[in-house]
């Protein structure tokens, strides 16, 4: 079903050559425009990280805010415990 919805698209799309040319610039701009903006986020939160490294363990902070991401992704709470405390024990041996 992906693929042919794939197939569709391409279909679509302008086959006049400058057509294309000016869709392709348009999503460019916005794509760019995006990426812009996720790596001005990313310098934020570098920023963020070292305004607070002389006060928090960062490093630890961020492993406990990925640990937590994970865990609220999991459907499965108890099964995903039992397997942390079995997986936690066989590392401790």
């Amino acid at each position: 079903m992906g693929r042919k919805k794939k197939e569709d698209v391409a279909e679509r799309q302008p086959l006049e050559l400058n057509e294309l040319k000016k869709l392709v610039a348009e999503f460019m701009d916005r794509f760019d425009t995006v990426e812009n903006e996720m790596q001005l986020l990313k310098e934020d939160q570098n920023n963020l990280i070292e305004e607070y490294s002389d006060r928090l363990d960062v490093k630890t902070l961020k492993q406990a805010i990925r640990t937590v991401k994970i865990r609220k992704k999991v459907n499965h709470q108890d099964t995903f415990d039992s397997f942390v405390n079995i997986l936690d024990e066989r590392e401790s041996v």
